[in-house]
């Protein structure tokens, strides 16, 4: 799994601030640009591990959370149903973030941050299997 933000150079990004960006709580870029992250549907295998690893809980648990976020007027990431679909929007919308597969990155995105047997690195993994 990888994060991925279109169009960026020398971005730093900790699995801390990840999961803000997440749960909405952290909202714009350093330089000011609003952040848009994007989150596969609550039934994507990779939204299992991406909610595991990052935001420390599952999918399904965090309805309650947003339910009440709602109401202060603050909406969970936009939600769509593939990986391709998270790289177009990413590659298409500015201040955009995503995650897809390792091997589903291509020059559309730049990976920021890889997830790999639920330990968060900065390191790109070396003997990825795309086949």
């Amino acid at each position: 799994v990888v994060a991925s933000y279109q169009k960026v150079d020398e971005l730093k990004l900790s699995p801390n601030d990840l999961s803000l960006i997440y749960w909405r709580k952290q909202l714009y870029w350093s330089k000011g640009q609003r952040i848009k992250p994007v989150n596969l549907s609550t039934e994507h295998a990779l939204r299992l591990q991406f909610s595991q690893a990052i935001l420390k809980s599952s999918p399904k648990s965090q309805i309650d959370y947003w339910n009440g976020q709602y109401f202060n007027g603050v909406l969970p990431p936009y939600s769509v149903n593939s990986e391709e679909a998270v790289l177009r929007y990413v590659a298409q919308t500015p201040g955009a973030i995503g995650y897809v597969s390792a091997c589903a990155v291509d020059g559309r995105v730049k990976a920021l941050l890889w997830i790999i047997n639920d330990q968060v690195t900065a390191n790109v993994a070396d003997n990825l299997d795309c086949k």
